[in-house]
């Protein structure tokens, strides 16, 4: 009926179908094979249009449609006017009739279409996916955004004008909405997921990637998935990436279009979601991922709400092909449309909108969602938590370190096995993948729940004790569980009644070492600590997040109060379970492993890497950071795990005023106040807290910064008396010299010092090594604490002045002489009697008695004399402690 205009077409004809018979449309078909080569004149291509058009709206018009169709539409009842009618939302009657031929809708009901009429269907399908003029309706609405948007593709492109759209919406959602809903319906009439072979341009930028890796004869859309899943394992051009993510964006608005997901799920839909599901089968229904939307919502659920085995995997993995980008999850966009605008909507091309969400979703002082945005982003992140390879994002961006080190747990059941992996291996994350890891982390933090292997180990024991707060709320984030748990675990110590199962204990242990392993897995210390982590220990300058820990450790007394207290608790954390100090164990890898490996403790653990820090093997690292333990531990008793336990009741009935003084923010436990009153009080405290200050005060004499309130009050005067002394040397030097002291407060702890040696032959390293021999011989079963070593060499020397060798009696005089030194310096502080009486017992004692307390009378008719001559001498007062 149609004829094409000889006079427009005729030279096109001579010279590209010169040898193609004048017959059954012959060269109608020719022509219509270079519609878009170059070489065609526009007169022509335009005829070519229009003959196009005409057979659009009048199959008849094709004689080819019509010799090969002509039965099956009758034997697919797609002739019927009234269900033609129904179809018609603007689509051209043939392309109604296309669709019916191909609609898989009730196709175990029907009688498969014939070969030849597939082919002409997949012609007029080609022809109508290649050019947006055959689709008027489409040209109409999506006019402004052609000639805004995609001016610049060019006729002779074939399939260009609909592509360019499809990458708009996709990639951008810059569609006018009039288009985008105009788009999406033409895409589910056309199906070119179905048939990937509709759209040239998918063809030209994807098509070795097909023949390569795909089963090109397959239908059904599984070409389209074969290539969504090979960008999980390679990487693919640009241009074949742009032209896929364009078809997961439709189909995840069209339930119909992913074969594979109606076929698993079809029951499903009836079933759980039949008002949408009945919306979508409906002609002209707008396509918004409704039945998809519904799926997804019941993943989750139990009973009769439940997912079929059959649907449940194909429904992940068509929503792993929307973790893409928020983009392609028509579900997520509707809900945090405001979210996505306010918080996401300047990070750039790359941006990631779920990680901006998701973090919004853990941290909500950086913006909170609204409660239909939350409930979304949370259905999404339980999808992906529940197992990584969920995680199309993370799937992609890591696989070179899953192939390369996690093959294996790639394979395993789910919980938690592949994620596990790729911690193990954080070292070699890099960029993508490392935010990737990073979010599935946080967003775990959320609620504990995200977290299978930990929900597998601990959730009786959350049941049982931390299901709710001392104020009846629950309790759901994963931090406040296991800091919860963690009390628990504590007070079961003491509470037998509590049982923490042994694997809860070990999961648990395992998150709390990846947390300290890397401080922003720790939203509190963020959150306290948010100044500090700007300006002093800057967190976005540092390589290693641990590093940032150990610089708040070292600043811990010019920290905040608020960010103090979360650091404490960490250390406090640390010093109990040596496992969770990620700093010492890889700073001192080796040396653990080669002199410590049996230290199950944090107090074993120290001792012994401060035994053996000089040894071979030690780096500088290692030591740097032993030291800084222990001064904290001598810093704090709390971070002490053996001292605080030992000392517990005495620290309560000794040291109540400093309690007091550090409660009102009088004095600062960090340093050392609690120790030091142990120390002042070592003659009433119980035996085993004696013997843990005994440790303190050996390892003091070894290194004198280990003692925090003789490196404060001493300061200048180790400058200026001993500043030549190695770190074993500057407490004897003081004691030897205390009669130069200038400062107050340095001269009442070098007393302290004093009497400390007196009581341990121990803490005086230079006496020790001069009567080594004679304490062996002449002293050997007598306690080395309270004094009674030197007891035994004074009444030794009393009874022979010749019975100790020359090189101990001489220090032994000497030591007298630095205690008479001491009396007297003490005499001139009211909290320093009780210490003098000591001394003047034990230079009572000697042999060089009479000398010594000569020289003390003279010295006290000084003072004497000296206090009349400035004012009314003062009577002391009676105290417990040296100062």
């Amino acid at each position: 009926k149609a004829v094409v205009s000889t006079q427009s077409t005729g030279a096109d004809r001579d010279f590209l179908c010169a040898e193609t018979p004048d017959e059954a449309g012959a060269v109608y078909q020719c022509l219509g094979n270079f519609k878009f080569d170059k070489r065609l004149s526009d007169e022509c291509r335009d005829e070519i249009v229009r003959r196009q058009l005409m057979v659009l709206r009048d199959f008849k018009v094709d004689y080819n449609l019509m010799a090969s169709c002509g039965m099956d539409l009758v034997t697919q009842h797609c002739i019927d006017s009234s269900r033609a009618e129904r179809l018609s939302q603007g689509f051209m009657r043939t392309v109604l009739l296309v669709h019916c031929l191909s609609n898989i809708g009730d196709q175990e009901h029907r009688v498969p279409v014939s070969r030849k009429c597939q082919q002409q269907v997949h012609k007029v399908k080609r022809m109508i996916m290649g050019d947006i003029q055959l689709t008027p309706m489409l040209g109409v609405t999506c006019h402004y955004d052609v000639e805004h948007q995609c001016a610049d593709v060019p006729k002779t492109k074939e399939g260009g004008v609909i592509n360019c759209l499809m990458e708009l919406a996709a990639t951008r959602g810059a569609l006018q909405q009039q288009c985008s809903d105009t788009l999406a319906e033409f895409i589910e009439v056309v199906d070119p997921v179905e048939d990937y072979s509709l759209n040239y341009a998918l063809m030209e930028n994807c098509g070795d990637y097909v023949a390569d890796k795909c089963n090109m004869e397959q239908g059904e859309g599984e070409v389209m998935n074969c290539l969504i899943q090979l960008e999980l394992t390679m990487d693919l051009r640009q241009e074949c990436h742009l032209q896929i993510l364009s078809y997961k964006y439709f189909m995840s608005r069209s339930f119909k279009l992913d074969k594979p997901l109606v076929k698993a799920c079809q029951e499903d839909a009836r079933r759980l979601c039949r008002t949408e599901f009945e919306a979508t089968m409906k002609p002209g229904h707008k396509p918004h991922g409704g039945v998809i939307s519904c799926l997804y919502h019941h993943i989750f659920m139990a009973g009769d709400n439940r997912l079929s085995d059959q649907c449940s995997p194909e429904l992940k993995r068509a929503i792993i092909a929307q973790g893409e980008s928020v983009n392609l999850s028509p579900n997520i966009v509707s809900a945090c449309t405001e979210e996505l605008v306010k918080y996401c909507s300047g990070q750039g091309v790359n941006k990631d909108d779920y990680g901006c969400l998701q973090k919004r979703l853990i941290d909500e002082e950086s913006g909170a969602l609204g409660e239909q945005c939350k409930r979304e982003v949370i259905t999404y992140s339980k999808l992906v938590a529940d197992d990584v390879r969920n995680d199309y994002r993370l799937m992609k961006a890591c696989r070179t370190v899953i192939n390369n080190n996690c093959r294996s747990e790639l394979a395993l059941p789910t919980h938690g096995n592949l994620l596990a992996c790729l911690v193990d291996h954080k070292g070699l994350l890099k960029g993508a993948c490392e935010q990737q890891v990073k979010n599935l982390q946080l967003v775990s933090l959320h609620d504990f729940k995200f977290n299978p292997k930990f929900v597998k180990e601990c959730n009786g024991a959350v049941q049982s004790y931390c299901k709710t707060n001392k104020n009846g709320k629950a309790i759901t984030k994963k931090q406040d569980v296991m800091y919860c748990l963690r009390e628990k675990i504590v007070a079961s110590k003491k509470d037998t009644t509590i049982e923490i199962p042994q694997t809860c204990r070990q999961q648990l242990k395992q998150e709390f070492i990846k947390q300290m392993s890397d401080m922003t897995m720790d939203p509190r210390l963020l959150r306290a600590c948010g100044a500090e982590l700007k300006t002093m220990c800057p967190l976005d300058q540092a390589e290693d997040k641990a590093d940032v820990m150990e610089c708040l450790r070292n600043n811990e007394l010019t920290l905040s109060a608020t960010c103090r207290e979360v650091v404490f608790e960490r250390e406090v954390q640390q010093a109990a379970d040596p496992e969770l100090d990620v700093t010492l164990l890889t700073r001192c890898s080796t040396a653990v492993s080669k002199y410590c490996p049996k230290s199950t403790d944090q107090k074993d653990l120290l001792t012994c890497l401060e035994a053996n820090l000089h040894r071979q093997g030690v780096t500088m690292e290692c030591r740097k950071v032993v030291k800084s333990r222990m001064k904290k531990e001598h810093s704090n008793y709390q971070l002490n795990p053996a001292l605080a336990q030992a000392c517990e009741d005495d620290v309560k009935s000794l040291c109540g005023n400093v309690l007091a003084d550090i409660a009102r923010g009088a004095k600062k436990d960090g340093e050392g106040e609690i120790i030091s009153c142990l120390k002042d009080n070592l003659s009433k405290v119980s035996v085993l807290c004696e013997d843990q200050i005994t440790v303190l005060l050996e390892q003091e004499v070894e290194d004198y910064q280990l003692d925090p309130l003789l490196v404060k009050r001493c300061k200048g005067d180790i400058g200026a008396i001993c500043p030549d002394k190695r770190e074993d040397e500057v407490e004897g030097c003081l004691r030897d010299h205390i009669s130069d002291i200038k400062s107050v407060d340095c001269s009442k702890q070098v007393i302290r010092l004093v009497v400390e040696a007196h009581g341990d032959v121990h803490l005086d390293p230079i006496l020790m090594r001069a009567c080594q021999e004679d304490i062996a011989y002449i002293c050997p079963r007598r306690d080395h604490g309270k004094g009674q070593v030197i007891e035994c060499l004074q009444a030794t020397a009393k009874r022979d002045g010749n019975a100790l060798s020359q090189s101990c009696g001489s220090m032994l005089k000497s030591r007298l002489d630095m205690w008479a030194a001491a009396f007297q310096r003490a005499k001139e502080y009211d909290s320093a009697l009780e210490m003098a009486d000591d001394l003047y017992r034990s230079i009572e004692s000697s042999k060089y008695k009479h000398e010594l307390l000569a020289y003390f009378l003279l010295s006290l008719v000084i003072i004497v004399i000296l206090s009349f001559c400035g004012g009314r001498w003062s009577k002391p007062k009676p105290v417990n402690k040296l100062y």
